[in-house]
């Protein structure tokens, strides 16, 4: 009975494993090497001779023998067998110490001597520079080309397939009992068959093999009917004057539609740096220019010709090159890229000589241990020229800006005196007077018109006597104080203060604002009571200070009729009213009582279902030829029924009111808002 090994070397295997660019192997079960082929030792540089015999981790990496030998004892005793039947990389060691990556499957059997193990092992170092080449390409076009295994098929003179490995499973899909002794014609499309039939012939005939010992690349056919690209490396031996075959056979979809989509990149990259208006530069690691587009030709004026292969420094000034050379040597040492990743304004050297300014942006990208550069760059002189333009035009603004300011800080100190001056001004002028004019809605000039008023009138009981009896300080002081508190409270109710004589007072309702005569009445007897329970409050303060009289007032108030407006001539107006309602008012504060307020019947008609009046007698006025009806007024009459509240909220409308809540004042604010409501409406 034959050995494996005897049968590798008495069998077509023999020529499949000499021709073979792989590795071919076997080992006793004790690890040590029984065959050996031609690939082997050109692989591991060992001649069969040198290695038969030798332990398998003589071709092992230090690094892996201890776990090669584990694994030999874990399958010796029955063990898994982790890495049988697959196709794992690893390394392997030559005979001249390099350590080299490897592709290995591996196989096991039993024999009469015990266990034995099989491996066929490929060099992998050009794959693997090949998948470099290949990782560069997909960084640079992001296009990935995947490898595959290796089918390995043998057949004889006919075409009948002797041997299918499982990387023939995968390739082509079918099991390897499905086409052991059947053609091969099962994995060629129907259009090459005729040609695949009539090369056998020929090679068997002893005519020209035009493929055998060459790598070509032709169409496989899937058991699932579909093609795909393959490529072919095919090798031929005798056995009793027969023709057999081998042929290796790699699955190349992906590299082909790797290719497909690098080329598609490649045109995309043309045209996207040969339809650029900035300039698209790359350079190696040293410097060199190795590609150039038409907008660098416009830019710095050498064609593509000329500045491909050259240093980077033909279009960088003098005065930087020294600069830019320690950066590349930096970069390319593995030191700090200060400018990759960012946009640079830089200075440009022109192909005449002339220098201008640039934007550069910068990348790099590595393969293995060297770097690659890409720059962008952009003239920017027309920006700059108007950068510059802006620059002046901006100074010149910030002149214009500051003498401006200068203007308005003037104007803001004018405005300020303006300001305190009109406020002086409105100590002589009542609220109403001074906001309709500096708000423009009177004029100031002679006019009046007759409106509808309720005129009050006020004085201190014997002021005359009271002149005598304290210091004329102090009683200006206590006159002060007097007219201060009266004064608010008549600004509050929304009163006209007319003027002051003396110690009097004259107040009017109804302009230049009114809430009608009614209300306006309403609001002037209101005041008139608060005024009378301030002054008592104001006559405890004054009895604290050595005023053993306190002071006490009278108050007259009509309603009626009055002109009203602005009276005196060009060069001195004084805005005031008169008429008989004014006088009777007047006549009426001098007949009431101390502490009294005594009103007119026109007046008392107007307010007497909010304000208890006591009716009095008759006055005789002159200048009337009936007597006047007087009422004293007493108190706000209780309020049990409360004015009527309104909430109303629709959209885009929203409006709610208190009336009880309100001033005077207030009601005017309110009803100035509503009326610009309205004209909106």
């Amino acid at each position: 009975m034959h050995t494996p090994d005897q049968f590798i070397q008495s069998s077509p295997l023999q020529w499949i494993t000499e021709v073979v660019n792989d590795a071919v192997i076997t080992a006793n079960a004790s690890g040590h090497v029984t065959f050996w082929n031609a690939a082997a030792e050109r692989l591991f540089q060992y001649t069969s001779q040198e290695i038969t015999g030798r332990p398998l981790t003589t071709i092992i990496p230090g690094q892996y023998r201890e776990a090669h030998e584990q694994g030999i004892q874990r399958i010796l005793q029955g063990g898994p067998a982790h890495v049988i039947g697959k196709t794992v990389e690893l390394h392997g060691l030559r005979k001249d110490g390099t350590i080299f990556p490897i592709e290995l499957s591996l196989s096991t059997w039993n024999s009469p001597e015990g266990r034995c193990f099989g491996g066929i092992i490929r060099d992998i170092s050009r794959r693997r520079h090949a998948e470099q080449l290949i990782r560069d390409a997909e960084l640079r076009f992001r296009s990935i080309m995947a490898t595959a295994n290796d089918a390995i098929i043998a057949a004889d003179a006919n075409g009948k397939i002797l041997s299918w490995n499982r990387a023939a499973e995968r390739i082509f899909g079918y099991e390897e009992e499905e086409v052991m002794g059947r053609s091969l014609t099962m994995i060629i499309p129907q259009q090459y068959r005729a040609l695949h039939e009539e090369g056998m012939k020929r090679v068997a005939s002893g005519g020209p093999a035009h493929v055998i010992g060459s790598t070509v690349e032709l169409s496989g056919l899937h058991k699932s009917g579909n093609t795909f690209p393959l490529e072919l490396s095919l090798s031929a031996w005798e056995i009793d004057g027969q023709k057999n075959f081998c042929g290796i056979i790699r699955d190349i979809t992906h590299r082909k539609a790797a290719e497909m989509q690098l080329r598609e990149n490649e045109s995309r990259f043309r045209s996207i740096t040969e339809t650029a208006n900035d300039a698209i530069i790359t350079a190696n690691q040293y410097g060199v220019i190795e590609s150039w587009n038409k907008a660098a030709e416009k830019i710095f004026g050498y064609s593509a010709a000329e500045a491909t292969g050259k240093p980077l420094t033909l279009i960088i000034p003098d005065r930087y090159k020294k600069a830019h050379e320690e950066g590349l040597r930096r970069v390319a040492g593995g030191g700090q890229r200060n400018v990759i990743g960012h946009t640079a304004e830089l200075t440009g050297l022109h192909k005449n000589g002339h220098t201008f300014p640039i934007e550069l942006s910068l990348s790099a990208w590595e393969r293995g241990p060297e770097v690659f550069f890409c720059g962008i760059i952009r003239d920017i002189t027309e920006r700059k020229t108007a950068e510059a333009e802006l620059k002046k035009s901006r100074k010149r603004v910030a002149e214009k800006a500051q003498k401006l300011k200068t203007a308005n800080e003037e104007i803001r100190e004018k405005n300020e005196q303006l300001q305190a001056l009109s406020n002086k001004l409105a100590k002589y002028l009542s609220q109403q007077v001074y906001k309709s004019i500096f708000t423009g809605k009177k004029d100031v000039k002679i006019e009046s018109y007759r409106k509808y008023l309720t005129v009050f009138f006020s004085d201190i009981h014997d002021f005359t006597e009271l002149t005598d009896r304290i210091e004329s300080e102090l009683l200006t002081t206590l006159l002060n104080r007097y007219l201060n508190e009266m004064t608010k409270i008549a600004i509050d109710f929304g009163g006209t203060i007319d003027k002051y004589i003396g110690d009097a007072i004259m107040i009017f309702f109804g302009d230049p604002e009114t809430l009608g005569p009614k209300q306006d009445a309403v609001a002037c007897v209101k005041m008139a009571l608060k005024m009378r329970e301030r002054l008592s409050d104001l006559q405890k303060e004054w009895q604290a200070m050595g005023i053993v009289t306190p002071l006490e007032v009278r108050m007259g108030i009509n309603s009626g009729y009055c002109t009203v407006g602005n009276f005196g001539s060009e060069e001195r107006l004084d805005y005031t009213i008169v008429g008989g309602p004014v006088n009777l008012a007047s006549r009426l504060e001098s007949a009431a009582m101390v502490n009294q307020i005594l009103i007119s019947h026109t007046t008392y008609s107007l307010v007497h279902d909010e304000i208890a009046c006591e009716k009095k007698e008759e006055m005789k006025v002159k200048g009337q030829a009936y007597p006047v009806q007087t009422y004293q007024v007493s108190h706000l009459l209780s309020n049990d029924r409360k004015e009527e509240e309104i909430h109303t909220e629709l959209a885009g409308f929203n409006i709610s009111v208190n009336f009880e809540k309100m001033s005077y004042t207030d009601r005017l604010l309110a009803r100035e808002i509503l009326q610009k409501a309205i004209n909106k409406l």
